[in-house]
């Protein structure tokens, strides 16, 4: 998820507003079976059954409305992207479809770029932010948090690895990508350069864009030689763009927590969420989901709500 100040997935901010356009979630949000999307994993997405007791717990105004409205940044294969219908898919959406099911709801998705969502989160433009954020005590301080996920942050290189990046300290003096706003570019990079001149080597040119994909494309085109991100997104990409991408599996840097972010003063929302997610750990559905997206590894045996910060 990412580790954005927030997100770091094994799969799956900072505070510029971006709210732009809303669209409806799967039809399938109540239960049922959602078929697979070109290109996603070739196993059916089986939603539960709704739950009246998890169904009870979400806030009146949620239940009154039969949807939820989550924020989501597509531009994070696999946590959540687009596909070629243009609907929001993912590991996230994946689990968000599996959640709202269990609580008899629909989602209604706005779409926020990564460092909009914390003044988004503030303005309560929406109920809650479905991305991978990384759990960090600064975040606990203003967020709310509810664990789905262990993620990290890991290193994506073009194919071959032609630079030779092994280690962390591989990456001193090379040009490498992070997204704005993620843990990455926030808190990694810095250790990261930290590391770098106690072992008197040249500093990281840190390159910063502003999606995911454009952080991609820069180690596709040779702009960075490398990339940090979540080592969900890190795996992934090299699995679908073997040609373009290589994972380095040596490195995964500040393995953390990853939860959805909910408004501080949203307590029972984030009771209502925590127990949906536990709802769907007994009753199989989060396992069948990692087990579709292939990051069981990333599991976590119960979801917690704001759990210390490692």
């Amino acid at each position: 998820m990412r580790a954005r100040i927030r997100r770091s997935v094994v799969l799956v901010a900072a505070v510029a507003l971006g709210v732009t356009g809303c669209t409806d979630a799967s039809k399938s949000d109540t239960g049922g079976t959602a078929a697979p999307a070109s290109g996603q994993p070739s196993s059916e997405l089986v939603l539960p059954q709704v739950d009246p007791a998890v169904a009870a717990l979400f806030p009146d105004a949620v239940k009154a409305a039969g949807e939820i409205q989550l924020a989501a940044d597509p531009s994070y294969p696999p946590s959540t992207f687009k596909d070629d219908s243009g609907k929001i898919v993912g590991i996230g959406p994946d689990l968000a479809a599996a959640v709202t099911a269990k609580a008899g709801l629909k989602i209604k998705w706005v779409e926020v770029p990564f460092d909009g969502m914390l003044g988004g989160l503030q303005a309560k433009r929406f109920a809650a932010s479905w991305a991978g954020w990384s759990i960090t005590a600064e975040r606990l301080q203003i967020l709310n948090f509810v664990t789905f996920l262990k993620g990290g942050t890991s290193v994506l290189v073009k194919s071959g690895n032609p630079t030779g990046v092994k280690a962390v300290e591989d990456l001193c003096g090379k040009n490498v990508a992070v997204q704005t706003g993620t843990t990455q570019a926030q808190q990694v990079l810095d250790e990261l350069q930290k590391k770098c001149a106690a072992a008197g080597k040249a500093k990281i040119t840190d390159v910063q864009l502003p999606q995911q994909t454009n952080v991609n494309q820069a180690v596709a085109t040779g702009r960075a030689e490398a990339l940090l991100a979540d080592n969900s997104l890190t795996a992934y990409q090299a699995k679908i763009q073997p040609g373009v991408f290589e994972a380095v599996p040596s490195i995964l840097i500040q393995p953390v927590d990853v939860g959805v972010a909910i408004p501080k003063s949203d307590t029972q929302l984030t009771d209502a969420l925590a127990a949906a997610f536990n709802a769907i750990i007994a009753d199989g559905t989060y396992g069948k989901v990692l087990a579709r997206w292939e990051i069981t590894n990333a599991a976590v045996a119960r979801s917690e709500i704001n759990p210390a910060a490692s």
